[in-house]
């Protein structure tokens, strides 16, 4: 693996720039930075810096023809998803592989990735996390392998907090809160829309028992540890956002009511992600010591 094309020897290089030059022409001009920078990911990850030219057709070969975000033939045949004047959008109901594969790729350097549901971009906090000197980029072979039972459970414990959290807002607080809450904000953060206290009650505990569920559900379940972790990173998303919109509420409103409750999605989210690939990487040095203990 490399890090920059600017390893490789000098004809490897202009081998593969050559061959980034036409995979470029062969889409939509839209389309090209994203490829490229694709293509240009795939590249350093599977050449070395001795690779020649050779090395970079063979490449070519196994990684044409290549869609710029990945997409399977099914989703390209989907029009729920597509782009929108070169803005990348996926309507499909969400799922947890979806979120974690927007939310989390340290190996790739882009902090922008497709949103998993929605238009736009989803940071993608496993390039925050390297760039912050969280975690490396390749901190595992393979995502959250080697993450034990006790993370995921211990990972399952927040979204049971925020949905205990939740309810003893009510409990405590029900009886001196407006008889109507606002149940939407406008681009500006102001209410525009309003639900009785008894229904925004019912929402948000509901919400919340449900993410409890689904976290508990996914730490427990027989499924491979990538997927549990995806649930893990929903639920917590889920009841990060519910958390936040108990206590946001009560108030007035302003500009910040967007990022407040967007950071309480991808924070949470982002959070427990992290928390399972710090897990995971600590297990695969354990496993890696034990092998080399193991030596003669």
């Amino acid at each position: 693996m490399i890090s920059s094309l600017d390893q490789l020897t000098p004809a490897t290089r202009d081998a593969a720039l050559a061959w980034l030059d036409s995979a470029e022409r062969a889409v939509a001009p839209d389309l090209r930075a994203t490829l490229r920078d694709e293509l240009t990911i795939a590249l350093c990850e599977r050449l070395d810096a001795d690779a020649n030219e050779a090395d970079v057709a063979a490449l070519a070969a196994d990684l044409t023809p290549v869609d710029p975000d990945g997409a399977t033939d099914e989703r390209r045949n989907d029009p729920r998803v597509g782009r929108w004047f070169g803005i990348p959008f996926d309507v499909r109901p969400p799922t947890a592989d979806r979120l974690r594969e927007a939310l989390w790729d340290p190996a790739d350097p882009r902090l922008l990735r497709p949103r998993a549901f929605g238009a736009g971009w989803d940071l993608n906090l496993g390039a925050a996390a390297v760039k912050a000197g969280l975690i490396e980029p390749d901190a595992e072979d393979e995502p959250f392998a080697h993450t034990g039972r006790e993370a995921f459970i211990a990972a399952a414990g927040f979204p049971v907090l925020m949905a205990a959290a939740v309810v003893a807002h009510y409990a405590v607080r029900g009886r001196s809160l407006p008889d109507e809450l606002p149940s939407h904000w406008d681009a500006a953060g102001r209410p525009d829309r309003w639900v009785t206290r008894r229904t925004a009650a019912g929402v948000d505990i509901g919400l919340a028992l449900a993410a409890a569920g689904l976290g508990a559900t996914a730490a427990t379940a027989p499924a491979p540890n990538a997927r549990k972790a995806g649930r893990l990173a929903l639920a917590a998303a889920l009841a990060g956002g519910v958390a936040k919109q108990t206590v946001v509420r009560p108030m007035k409103g302003g500009w910040w009511v967007g990022p407040v409750l967007v950071g309480g999605v991808v924070g949470s989210a982002g959070a427990t992600l992290l928390g399972l690939a710090l897990a995971g990487r600590a297990g695969e040095r354990r496993r890696d010591l034990g092998d080399q203990s193991a030596r003669p």
